[in-house]
């Protein structure tokens, strides 16, 4: 495959964060297009995006924050104008990723293999990784036999994008969970190890987004267990679903 476009969501106030990110780029040779970002509480209608009893029962507080309606939306939009393009693959960069070294030889190797719909190439939690195939002399493309979180650097091609804009509305649950239902969705979705991506120290500060920690106190026993349920049952799901992805 042809190389991939590189998209950066950022919001318009946003400018350090921009910033941050060319310096990073360029000091691979790497270019990208920028997604202006969606700030979900100047959205009048974002209630309409959701399915707000499924929300409900999928996840720990009956709404989400109007912050994470703009995050899912802007990721919706950065594939929107991926599957514009005639680019085979393109991957999608939160503004506070940074690429490490090495990186443009992952994506060489990636757009060298069809083994592939979506690729993390950074996530929270280790995922249970097992070797689908080796990238490079130190990179291995891997597949998760259970759960990992975060869409801050991803790659997808026009399958994965189809599917997942056909799929993630109205929104039942965070952005990060969306992607990750290969059972569901039939994608072929991969991992690397070591990671290529990591965040930016400026991740750690209040997100731009307007992520707030949330008071849980009025979760019931009973919320509680109908979601642990639900989870272990999507868990078990995940875990079938890689094991087959891994021998087929």
């Amino acid at each position: 495959m042809a190389p991939p476009i590189l998209y950066v969501i950022n919001l318009d106030r946003d400018l350090e964060r921009l910033e941050a990110v060319r310096k990073n780029f360029a000091s691979q040779g790497l270019s990208f297009e920028r997604v202006p970002g969606i700030v979900g509480k100047e959205l009048p209608d974002w209630r309409g995006y959701v399915d707000m009893p499924a929300y409900a029962r999928h996840n720990r507080q009956e709404t989400p924050r109007p912050g994470e309606i703009g995050c899912y939306l802007s990721h919706l939009k950065a594939m929107e104008t991926f599957l514009r393009s005639e680019a085979a693959w393109c991957v999608i960069f939160e503004d506070d990723a940074e690429v490490l070294p090495g990186f443009v030889e992952i994506l060489r190797a990636l757009g060298e293999r069809t083994d592939w719909d979506m690729v993390k190439l950074f996530n929270f939690h280790s995922g249970l990784p097992v070797r689908k195939g080796r990238l490079t002399a130190t990179h291995d493309l891997v597949v998760h036999l259970t759960r990992t979180t975060s869409a801050a650097a991803y790659a997808v091609n026009r399958r994965a994008a189809k599917r997942l804009l056909e799929s993630m509305l109205p929104m039942v649950e965070q952005l990060d969970h969306a992607h990750d239902r290969p059972w569901e969705t039939g994608l072929r979705i991969r991992g690397v190890r070591p990671m290529p991506v990591m965040l930016a120290p400026v991740s750690a500060a209040q997100s731009t987004i307007g992520y707030k920690d949330r008071d849980r106190s009025d979760r019931s026993w009973g919320k509680s267990l109908r979601l642990f349920f639900f989870r272990a049952k999507k868990e078990i799901c995940r875990f079938g679903y890689g094991l087959v992805d891994v021998m087929r």
